[in-house]
């Protein structure tokens, strides 16, 4: 584990990258990491996103459509992931008993079991990163760096 204090620059580190560079190091950096934890547990970093939000629901069930929300996802791209986690026997997709219209997807319980590995995992690494200072404090600052970045609207670069 390298310290925060000894850490070298990475190559892409520019002075002037501001915190929009630091934000986009952070996310490739834990990307990268997910990646490799989900990929060595059998899975997708996407295909766990898909089944980690539908974990976390009540009597874990969803819709397509709520999940595309949450993971900004397209309905099309979802339909690939919900085959594939289907296929592996992760998931279950019904019709609605209210509108026959619409799908609601369960979590099997093989589904929840590689769901709670992958989530534990994770956490397991988390707990392994050398942080300058509380956890907490890290996690409140992230959620208000998030929060401004959403209250912020983005222009485009040609205006």
């Amino acid at each position: 584990m390298t310290s925060v204090a000894s850490r070298k620059r990475s190559s892409l580190e520019l002075p002037d990258d501001g915190l929009l560079g630091v934000v986009v190091r952070l996310e490739l950096a834990v990307n990268q990491a997910l990646e490799l934890i989900t990929t060595d547990l059998g899975l997708s970093l996407g295909d766990y996103l898909v089944l980690g939000v539908i974990r976390r629901l009540p009597g874990r069930r969803s819709s397509p459509t709520a999940i595309c929300e949450v993971l900004g996802r397209t309905t099309g791209g979802m339909t690939l992931t919900l085959d594939r986690l289907e296929a592996a026997g992760w998931l279950r997709r019904s019709p609605d008993p209210t509108d026959r219209r619409r799908v609601v997807l369960e979590l099997t319980a093989d589904g929840l079991n590689v769901a709670k590995r992958v989530n534990d995992a994770l956490h397991q690494w988390e707990r392994s990163l050398d942080l300058p200072g509380k956890p907490q404090a890290i996690v409140d600052s992230v959620e208000a760096l998030t929060d401004a970045i959403r209250a912020a609207p983005a222009q485009s670069a040609a205006t």
